[in-house]
């Protein structure tokens, strides 16, 4: 497999179950995702949004819900953690328990 994003991001999102070849991202359980976006973040990652899927039983279709962030531009010092509280939150929030996570990270 190839690097998707990088190879310490790919690191932390292998966590998850491996969507590839079509879809190059990993599906992530909330805990695994809400533990991914703290170590993204810890390595300087800014989360620009992600995608909701359902879960293994569907084959991990898109529910079409979603989140994005975007940064400031020029970027600013706090980009990193309001990324961050807002993927959290729209994870933690999200209502559905079984759902499935595929983060969009990218070097702040």
């Amino acid at each position: 497999m190839s690097i998707v994003y990088s190879a310490e991001a790919d690191a932390i999102l292998s966590t998850g179950v491996w969507l590839g070849p079509d879809h190059r991202n990993w599906a992530l359980t909330k805990e695994q995702a809400l533990d991914a976006i703290g170590l993204l973040c810890d390595a300087k990652y800014i989360v620009l949004g992600g995608d909701v899927l359902n879960g293994p039983d569907k084959n991990f279709s898109h529910t079409y819900d979603n989140w994005y962030f975007e940064p400031s531009s020029p970027s600013a010092p706090n980009d990193l953690s309001s990324s961050a509280l807002k993927a959290s939150s729209y994870i933690g929030d999200y209502p559905v328990k079984d759902a499935y996570f595929a983060l969009v990270p990218s070097s702040a």
